[in-house]
């Protein structure tokens, strides 16, 4: 008597290391792309801090930036959701909804910065003192284009992720940044305003990537609407933009906890190239959680997203305790940033707190794929309201205190950041598991 064959159970260790190389040849590239991306804010700044009031400038550009952040998240969160949706709905649908989110961000800009009754109240109720408030309104303004450019940015970003052609990723992010330090250096020896020189330098760099990645993604052939759509564009996109714009807000709440915190005028100054500094190992895992859950889709290997963020996990903690416990941090701040000396030994002094930051990160950017694979999308804007619970509890905590705003806007930040992270692995399930017909997690 004889039986069937039965299919060998998958063996988790042995399919996360086959499936190891290819999840980082598709990340790779979009690393590479975001980590010359990174570079954006500090030499944002340093060519601000050269400039005649410059100091001013700074704080305002740090505070333009906190609302910047705000206003694209639902442009920010386009990426995610085209990869979710393009099969349910075609690419051109994806591509008119990108277009009027990026027109809804560049009005809302527009606003803020030449309303009347907008532009005199906002930077009062964000707390900034009044020499900084008139270089904050022209940083808005300079600004006013961006969202439209990142917002079809990031549908491109998703149709090159989706169908596995990230290279053109990192390509179009050097010419980016070639267009934002030649954009700088022009309005530097111009004598642009200080609070417009930032501003427009990054504005410039954002349509010159976007350029680059139309012209590959014209390679792709649409994605046709089906006979019947699933889903419902509005809702995963409303559900991934709340994630975004729940982790985004925390940027302006900081501008606001710092304003009110001891030392706020040497903090607001500093925070800036602080920021920027995390930036440098954040921003290469902004594509992560979109990555990794078109590899699930793709590969089903869960194991394999595990090991890879848990090891850039490690390497971003590594290089963090480098940079802290060595004179590279003052090299940057004070040297390449120029931020004057007092502002400076603040920040030297308060930055060890955000080295658990990028480490965070990658651990939460594993967690959101596979929500955005296994279609648990509801999962992500809960975990970022308890961000945003948790940031606003040691913000608010924090400031009562006698810490200045740069360390108290540190410590709310990380402690934020891991209070997402917890939550995402309750609500993902916890560690994954391999089934005989793929992968589940746990729970």
């Amino acid at each position: 008597m004889t039986t069937a064959a039965r299919s060998p159970e998958p063996v988790p260790g042995e399919a996360g290391r086959k499936g190891l190389a290819p999840l980082a040849r598709s990340w790779l590239p979009t690393a590479l792309g975001s980590s010359m991306l990174a570079w954006e804010i500090p030499l944002a700044v340093a060519i601000v801090g050269r400039l005649p009031g410059g100091a001013a400038a700074m704080a305002a550009l740090g505070a333009g930036l906190s609302v910047l952040f705000v206003i694209n998240s639902p442009a920010l969160a386009l990426a995610p959701v085209v990869v979710t949706e393009v099969g349910n709905h075609g690419s051109r649908a994806l591509l008119r909804r990108a277009l009027a989110t990026g027109g809804l961000g560049c009005a809302l800009l527009v606003a803020l910065a030449l309303l009347p009754d907008v532009s005199t109240g906002f930077p009062a109720l964000l707390g900034l003192p009044t020499e900084v408030r008139a270089d904050f309104l022209t940083c808005l303004l300079s600004f006013a284009s961006a969202p439209l450019a990142v917002a079809v940015r990031r549908f491109l970003h998703g149709r090159l992720i989706d169908s596995d052609t990230t290279r053109p990723i990192a390509v179009a992010t050097v010419a980016r940044i070639g267009a934002t330090v030649l954009a700088g250096l022009t309005l530097w020896r111009v004598g642009a305003p200080a609070g417009a020189a930032g501003g427009l330098a990054l504005s410039v760099g954002a349509w010159a990537e976007t350029a680059c990645l139309a012209l590959a993604a014209r390679r792709l052939a649409p994605v046709p609407p089906p006979d019947v759509p699933g889903g419902r564009i509005l809702l995963t996109h409303a559900r991934i933009t709340s994630s975004v714009l729940l982790n985004m807000s925390p940027a302006l709440l900081t501008t606001v906890i710092i304003a009110r915190s001891e030392q706020a005028a040497d903090s607001l100054v500093v925070w800036p190239a602080l920021y920027g500094l995390v930036s440098l190992g954040t921003v290469v895992l902004s594509d992560l959680d979109s990555v990794g859950a078109a590899f699930l889709k793709r590969a089903g290997v869960p194991g394999a997203l595990t090991r890879f963020a848990v090891l850039l996990a490690a390497a971003l903690l590594a290089v963090s305790l480098l940079v802290v416990l060595t004179p590279l941090a003052h090299l940057y701040i004070a040297g390449f940033s120029k931020v004057p000396a007092g502002p400076a030994d603040l920040g030297l002094r308060w930055m060890a707190v955000l080295v658990a930051a990028p480490p965070l990160w990658a651990l939460r950017g594993r967690l959101r794929a596979v929500a955005i694979a296994g279609g648990t999308t509801q999962a992500l804007p809960r975990a970022a309201a308890v961000h945003l619970a948790a940031f606003l509890a040691f913000g608010l905590l924090l400031s009562f205190g006698s810490l200045p705003g740069v360390a108290g806007a540190g410590l709310a930040l990380v402690g934020a950041l891991s209070a997402e992270t917890l939550s995402l692995w309750a609500m993902t399930g916890g560690p994954p598991t391999m089934s005989r017909r793929g992968w589940r997690t746990s729970g």
